[in-house]
């Protein structure tokens, strides 16, 4: 991609087509910068960085990694948003007491256009990575159910949410589970439908608890925890 500013069409000779100008300027800029970072998400590097799970590796580490993962999916979409569209949102729905989404999570950032603006909108302003769940009084080791894969009582806490969702999510692979698929945060932000996603993280969830229960009654051995 070239480094140097396109010059603005004068203004002042046709305004309308110079605005008409100025609008394919941009869009073939985003065409541009789309197809470049499609081509990026093809490179070994990044395959590299999906894949990386270090034994041993610090949360830090991993929690920029799911960050990276996450950062070339949403920038993808080519939804046109900006900071001051996604400011706006959050602000509207924080006056009707909306913000944070605490009920329904998956259904709402899937069907809800303005949620799946703030899910797939990644700026400077506003990074998808994970922070921790501040403690409080009625949460006092600051940990929440993992909204991608907890359902009823078959829950699976973390410590860990998205800074702009608001959001609780995994950030490590269940027990027993590949090491290198992605995490629970990084497919809530590169998943476009979170329902059948959210469907498959549930019955994996289910499935390995139900099969190490058995395993525990068969060997009487204690079942691992989720950390």
């Amino acid at each position: 991609m070239s480094s140097s500013v396109p010059e603005l069409p004068e203004m002042d000779s046709d305004p309308q087509q110079a605005l008409l100008a100025l609008v394919q300027q941009l869009k073939d800029g985003q065409a541009e910068q789309t197809a470049l970072i499609q081509k990026l998400n093809k490179t070994e590097e990044l395959a590299k960085l999906r894949s990386s799970s270090v034994s041993g590796e610090c949360q830090v580490c991993s929690n920029k990694r799911d960050a990276a993962v996450a950062m070339s999916t949403v920038t993808v979409t080519g939804q046109t948003t900006t900071d001051e569209l996604i400011s706006t949102l959050i602000e509207g729905r924080t006056r009707k007491n909306q913000w944070p989404v605490k009920t329904n999570a998956v259904t709402c950032f899937t069907k809800d256009a303005d949620l799946t603006k703030i899910r797939f909108h990644h700026s400077n302003r506003y990074q998808h990575i994970p922070i921790r769940i501040p403690k409080t009084e009625k949460n006092k080791d600051g940990t929440k159910p993992c909204k991608l894969c907890s359902e009823g009582k078959i829950r699976r806490k973390t410590t860990w949410m998205c800074a702009v969702c608001e959001t609780a999510l995994c950030t490590k692979p269940l027990v027993g589970e590949d090491p290198s698929v992605p995490t629970h945060f990084a497919l809530w932000h590169s998943e476009q439908d979170l329902l059948p996603t959210h469907k498959r993280c549930f019955e994996e969830l289910k499935g390995g608890r139900e099969t190490r229960k058995k395993a525990k009654l068969e060997t009487n051995v204690p079942a691992g925890v989720d950390v």
